[in-house]
């Protein structure tokens, strides 16, 4: 997933979103591996919720889990998920193959009701 690794791959997004500030303290992260990309955020201080985008990833939830990292098999198409607004600072997705436009745009409707005034997607 991360051509040239994961720190680089966070290095690039921080030319664009200011991850060092302090701003960005939770993220969403749908469909990118599991938790792979929260485990990297760890080390910059955000606390990244990795969502499996299906009931075959309980295993890498599982590996995740036991590691630490913060992580879940969360069907948003199906599912409300258990989080008020504004929860988290950063919605990340990364070949998660979400239908964002389809379902009068449901999908995406419900990461951006979880997302603080900050709103960045990536």
């Amino acid at each position: 997933m991360f051509a040239e690794g994961a720190d680089v791959y966070i290095d690039d997004i921080t030319k664009l979103i200011p991850l060092t500030n302090g701003n960005i303290r939770t993220a969403v992260d749908t469909g990118c591996g599991v938790a792979s990309f929260g485990a990297y955020l760890l080390k910059r201080d955000i606390l990244t919720m990795s969502f499996a985008p299906r009931d075959t990833h309980e295993a890498q939830v599982q590996f995740a889990l036991e590691r630490g990292v913060p992580a879940m098999i969360g069907i948003m198409g199906s599912q409300r998920l258990p989080y008020p607004a504004r929860a988290f600072d950063l919605a990340h997705c990364s070949r998660c193959l979400i239908p964002w436009s389809k379902n009068g745009k449901a999908s995406l409707y419900h990461i951006v009701l979880f997302l603080s005034l900050y709103m960045y997607i990536y």
